[in-house]
C-alpha cells in the first residue's frame, strides 16, 4: 500500500493541518491555529469559557478570555442580549472637574469622587487626567555617569546611606536602593580593604577566632565592637591595629600559619611602624608608650619616627597635665 504524503506550502496551512486542536497541550504555545479560533467562533458565543475549555484542552481560561476579546466575541446575557464594552467619551465639562480635582495631589477618595460626578470608572478618570498632562509621569533614571561608578567602586565597602551622602555632595541624586542594585551589577567587592572581623584576622592569622577574642580581652590588640549579625561577628579591627599587634607581640604569632602573602601586603602597605601613622607624633608616643612601658626613649623614638628629645618633652608634658589633675 503506498501512501501519499499530502505537500503543504505555508506555515498557516501547515498549522491548520496538524490537527492541534481537541488534543492535550505538550508544550508551549505562543500562537493560536486556524483550527483553534474556528472551535473558539464556534463555542465561545453559544457556551462560553466552559465549552471552549473542553474543546480546548491545551488552552487555559486567561489564554481564551484573551483571544476572545482580541477577536470581538461576547457571550450574550439571559436574553440574549449582546453587552458590548462600554466606550466612554470625554467632554469639555468632563475634563474641567478632573483638572479641578487633580490641581492638588488627589488621594483615591478624591478621585473616586470625581468618577461618580463625571460618571466615569475611577481607572478611566486617571487615564484622562495622565493624557491631559496633569499626572508627573514616571521619567527613567539618567544612566550612570563615570565619575558616579567610579565614586561608588573605590566607595564599594561603604554603607550604602554613606554612598548615597557622598555623591549628593558631588550633585548627583541616587537613592540607597538604585546605588546597592548597581553595586551588585558592576559585581563591585564590598568587603572593606582597611578592616578585618574577629573571623577574618583568624582566618589569615591561622588560629581559632576565639585566640583573637583572648588577643583583644588581654589589650594586646585593638578593636571596636559593634552590632552583631547572622554572618558576622561584632569585632571590628583595623589592618593598622594589627600590624601594630604582630610588631608588639611577635612572640604570640606563630609565622608558619600566619598567611605569606597577606603578612607582606600588610607590612607593605601598613609600614613598620604602624605608630608613625597616627593622627600625631604626640598621640603615637603616648600610646606606644603606655602598651610598651619596657621600653626607653630611644627606642619610642626609633619606632615612632620621632626622637629622643621630642619623646622626653612629650612625657613630661602628660606627666604633669596628669598630676595638675590629680
Amino acid at each position: 500500500m503506498n501512501i501519499v504524503a499530502r505537500e503543504v506550502s505555508g506555515i498557516r496551512e501547515l498549522l491548520d493541518h496538524n490537527p492541534v486542536a481537541g488534543e492535550r497541550r505538550t508544550g508551549t504555545r505562543r500562537f493560536w491555529t486556524g483550527r483553534e479560533e474556528k472551535l473558539l467562533r464556534a463555542n465561545y458565543p453559544g457556551g462560553g469559557i466552559t465549552a471552549c475549555l473542553a474543546a480546548l484542552p491545551g488552552r487555559s481560561a486567561s489564554s481564551i478570555y484573551q483571544r476572545a476579546n482580541v477577536l470581538g466575541l461576547r457571550v450574550p446575557d439571559a436574553n440574549g442580549k449582546v453587552n458590548e464594552r462600554q466606550a466612554w467619551a470625554s467632554s469639555d465639562a468632563i475634563d474641567a472637574i478632573i483638572r479641578r480635582t487633580y490641581q492638588k495631589s488627589p488621594t483615591k477618595n478624591d478621585v473616586q469622587a470625581c468618577a461618580g460626578t463625571c460618571g466615569r470608572p475611577r481607572w478611566w478618570i486617571s487615564k484622562r487626567a495622565a493624557k491631559l498632562g496633569l499626572v508627573t509621569p514616571r521619567f527613567k533614571q539618567a544612566p550612570w555617569s563615570e565619575a558616579e561608578l567610579d565614586l561608588i567602586g573605590d566607595n564599594a565597602h561603604k554603607a550604602p546611606a554613606t554612598l548615597r551622602r557622598m555623591l549628593k555632595a558631588k550633585g548627583f541624586d541616587r537613592s540607597e536602593t538604585a546605588i546597592i542594585v548597581k553595586l551588585k551589577r558592576l559585581g563591585a567587592d564590598r568587603t572593606d580593604p582597611h578592616h578585618l572581623n574577629a573571623n577574618q584576622l583568624a582566618g589569615v592569622m591561622g588560629v581559632d577566632r576565639k585566640t583573637v577574642a583572648g588577643w583583644i580581652a588581654k589589650g594586646w590588640l585593638r578593636a571596636t565592637r559593634r552590632e552583631a549579625s547572622a554572618t558576622d561577628d561584632f569585632w571590628w579591627i583595623h589592618r593598622r591595629d594589627v600590624a601594630r599587634f604582630v610588631i608588639d607581640n611577635v612572640a604570640a604569632v606563630d609565622l608558619r600559619k600566619v598567611d605569606k602573602f597577606w603578612f607582606v601586603d600588610l607590612l607593605a602597605h601598613e609600614g613598620a611602624s604602624p605608630y608613625a601613622k597616627s593622627e600625631s607624633k604626640r598621640d603615637a608616643i603616648l600610646s606606644l608608650a603606655k602598651a610598651r612601658p619596657d621600653l626607653n626613649r630611644a627606642q619610642l623614638a626609633a619606632m615612632t619616627e620621632s626622637t629622643p628629645s621630642a619623646v622626653s618633652v612629650v612625657l613630661s608634658n602628660a606627666r604633669h597635665k596628669q598630676e595638675a589633675t590629680t
